[in-house]
């Protein structure tokens, strides 16, 4: 498990989500619950052959974090007024069920039946986070880094999942939680391609 590079600075041994490619640091917890894996007969040869018990810990870490900085922040900025977000419908759209839907589909054309196509296995909050470090990785800017880990802590402080992201099409919500516009798009529209490769390496694991 040692870091398989470009050296990340975290220590000898890491673990490099095949989603992200983020190197999570492989703490003496971790590899204590490793070495008991494969003294107990399990095959880990390699970074994609991690235990999905240990990616869930290693995310929900990753999440803590994320909380507490959030957390850090608000106490940072005294007196910053609440948000009222107004959910308005959209009006019925005229638009073909067969149409695909972009990231420039209006709200008014999003069909309902589009949430079977996001059925995200595994933890709610732990896909905000595993999506979010996905996003982060398809951009090299830190500036974009930021907007995406800002959006991400917007979505575990509301307790909003992505299922839930997608079906509302809610630009608004990120732009005024301080995101830029161009990424609180990106965060919504992604959300069905990085579903499917996540749904392909979950049953890929063994999971159902």
């Amino acid at each position: 498990m040692r870091c398989p590079g470009p050296p990340c600075n975290l220590g000898p041994h890491c673990w490099r989500d095949p989603f992200g490619k983020k190197h999570y640091r492989l703490r003496t917890h971790h590899l204590k619950t490793l070495i008991g894996l494969v003294q107990q007969g399990y095959v880990l040869d390699s970074h994609d052959a991690v235990p999905d018990e240990v990616r869930s810990q290693l995310y929900a870490e990753e999440q803590q974090r994320h909380e507490r900085r959030s957390t850090a922040a608000s106490a940072a900025t005294p007196g910053f007024p609440p948000i009222t977000i107004t959910n308005v419908m959209p009006s019925p759209s005229n638009r073909s069920p067969s149409t695909p839907l972009t990231s420039d589909t209006p709200i008014s054309g999003k069909l309902h039946s589009d949430r079977a196509s996001v059925n995200i296995p595994g933890p709610r909050d732990v896909a905000v986070v595993a999506y979010s470090e996905w996003q982060r990785s398809n951009v090299v800017n830190e500036a974009q880094k930021v907007e995406y880990t800002k959006a991400c802590d917007a979505t575990l402080q509301e307790m909003l999942d992505l299922e839930q992201v997608y079906e509302d099409q809610d630009t608004d919500f990120y732009i005024q939680q301080g995101v830029k516009m161009g990424v609180a798009r990106r965060f919504i529209s992604d959300i069905p391609r990085w579903a499917e490769l996540y749904r392909i390496a979950y049953n890929e694991r063994g999971e159902h």
